[in-house]
């Protein structure tokens, strides 16, 4: 510790902290007081640091003040007024229990969905849980209005009108234009009114021409076989190539059970025998498939055939001399369907009763 000299010239110590007492002023803390003016007690600082001066434009909104109505009604800014809450204001949910539709003229924040069937409201019918079905009126509220149109209602079929007298064409280029139904029923009308021309037609009726339903079975048939792989390394009769050729087999067996069909309602039963030996022929040319399912439609062709066949024999009247000739073609056709030996045993019994 360092000592002071006195006056007298003598040295004495003082202690380290003798000079603090002097200081304490600075240290005392006041009472704390309500701040009336911050400035007043922070005059270093700057006078607009704690609260700075408004601008000029917002002391005139200030001096503006709120807007107030006008004193004078005025319908131009009544309309204003009203269409501005009109879009502005958000329209309040509905109370449970209330169905109410949305108003058009409110906008809503809504999904696409519903803006597009917002226009359509009135068309909106209810869940089944909404619905009041002991109400008497709820079919009529609730009758749908679809902007589809529907289908147009059917019109009456018109007269046929028939041929003028003043056509001056041969006639059998006019038969050429008309359908099987407007031929069956003109003839039907010409033996109603002359009974005996009935007689004469029969005797002049040919027997249905196989030629077309042959040449049909003939395409439909090249089809399938055009529709096989071609490359010597795959296979013909696999899956993959009844997969190709699956559609026009379709074809081919409709074909086939219809062009029979026709004939059966027709009750030309000898042309009946006819068509299913020659059918018979076409469906065995078709490919015999490696998987077994895959040849279904082969025996549905040999199966319905054999119906036909049947049907004639049992409806039809035949002489020996044809029975004979369809027992030698049934016996060949056995090793193909086994279906057919009912027809075999039912054309050998005819046999026996002729004897």
């Amino acid at each position: 510790m360092e000592g002071a000299q006195t006056p007298e010239g003598g040295r004495r110590t003082r202690a380290a902290l003798a000079e603090i007492p002097a200081r304490l002023d600075r240290l005392r803390v006041t009472p704390l007081q309500a701040l009336t003016n911050t400035r007043d007690l922070s005059p270093g600082l700057p006078p607009g640091y704690l609260s700075p001066a408004p601008s000029p434009d917002e002391m005139l909104i200030q001096q503006r003040g709120r807007k107030r109505l006008p004193v004078t009604w005025s319908p131009d800014i009544e309309f204003k007024r009203s269409s501005f809450h009109s879009v502005v204001r958000t329209p309040p949910k509905n109370s449970p229990g209330r169905h109410s539709p949305p108003k058009l003229g409110v906008t809503l924040r809504s999904t696409p969905r519903k803006r597009l069937i917002l226009g359509d409201a009135e068309r909106i019918p209810l869940t089944p849980e909404k619905i009041d079905f002991t109400d008497i009126s709820t079919p009529q509220k609730f009758k749908l209005s679809s902007p589809v149109k529907g289908t147009p209602p059917i019109k009456r079929a018109r007269l046929e009108k028939t041929l003028d007298a003043d056509f001056k064409g041969p006639l059998d280029t006019a038969l050429k234009g008309l359908s099987p139904t407007q031929l069956i029923s003109m003839i039907r009308n010409i033996t109603h009114k002359h009974p005996e021309l009935e007689q004469e037609i029969r005797k002049e009726m040919p027997s249905p021409d196989l030629a077309p339903l042959e040449e049909k079975l003939s395409y439909l048939k090249s089809n399938i076989f055009k529709s096989l792989p071609t490359s010597r390394l795959t296979s013909k009769t696999d899956s993959p190539a009844y997969s190709r050729a699956s559609t026009h087999i379709s074809a081919f067996k409709k074909t086939v059970i219809e062009q029979g069909k026709v004939l059966v309602e027709s009750q030309h039963w000898e042309a009946v025998i006819q068509y299913v030996f020659l059918a018979w022929s076409y469906v065995k040319a078709t490919p015999v498939w490696d998987n077994q399912p895959h040849n279904t439609q082969r025996k549905q062709c040999f199966r319905a055939l054999t119906n036909f066949c049947m049907m004639a024999l049992k409806k039809g009247v035949l002489n020996r001399s044809l029975l004979l000739d369809v027992q030698d073609k049934l016996q060949s056709m056995v090793a193909d369907s086994e279906d057919i030996q009912s027809c075999l045993k039912y054309t050998q019994g005819n046999l026996k009763d002729l004897l």
